[in-house]
């Protein structure tokens, strides 16, 4: 039964769950209506951020289900949230101007157009405000990553025999790598080079990937890649 929930909640593309903050807009312009109305939207939203994070456990228990069946390893990684200051200043600063001109245009409070603007912005490309959800899994076998960046969502399993090395750097933009990282890092993080000239999958060639505790992933891979 858990298997078959996993498949079911995995096999819905994270592009649909996505729309879950259009009913945010509803749910503002429709406050001063019945309580009834308005609160349906706000069940929706509840179920689709419920989703999304169902979706994020599901891999979780398929990647362990997979990859480190009875009690093998398993180790987790996952940077936490970090908020972008400085766009998140530039939203507010946004919705304040826009709620003040817009409002009488729209027969919306200025509060309302604040909220709806600040509220679908903050849900809809989360990204940009808090980093792309990401989690890191290493197993005896290789490295599973999962990557939201947006409507997408990338799930990967890397085996050890398709590394050549893992190297401690930098994120360096002009290199033409990859990353799959809540926000990239120029100081730190690990970059994962492909035995394979072709690349590590055909679209990723160098992956860089920055975990929450850089030490002590580097600690949980084997032997040859410390």
């Amino acid at each position: 039964m858990r298997s078959f929930l996993d498949r079911f909640i995995l096999g819905i593309p994270r592009l649909y769950l996505k729309q879950f903050p259009y009913a945010w807009i509803a749910y503002i312009a429709l406050w001063t209506w019945p309580p009834n109305l308005s609160s349906i939207f706000l069940l929706v939203m509840i179920v689709g951020m419920s989703m999304l994070q169902w979706r994020h456990y599901a891999w979780i228990s398929f990647m362990r289900r997979e990859y480190a069946p009875n009690g093998g390893k398993f180790y987790m990684d996952r940077p936490p949230i970090r908020v972008d200051v400085k766009n998140l200043a530039v939203l507010t600063l946004v919705a304040g101007v826009a709620s003040y001109f817009v409002n009488s245009q729209i027969k919306l409070a200025p509060w309302q157009v604040f909220l709806i603007i600040v509220g679908f912005s903050l849900t809809y490309r989360d990204y940009k405000f808090f980093g792309a959800p990401t989690t890191y899994i290493i197993t005896a076998e290789g490295i599973g990553i999962h990557f939201a960046p947006g409507h997408l969502d990338y799930r990967l399993f890397l085996k050890f025999s398709e590394i050549a090395r893992i190297e401690r750097c930098g994120f360096q933009k002009d290199r033409g790598w990859d990353f799959f990282a809540r926000f990239p890092d120029p100081q730190d993080g690990l970059l994962l080079l492909p035995k394979n000239p072709k690349g590590l999958t055909k679209r990723i060639e160098m992956l860089h990937i920055v975990p929450r505790d850089v030490e002590k992933f580097l600690e949980q891979l084997p032997y040859g890649f410390r």
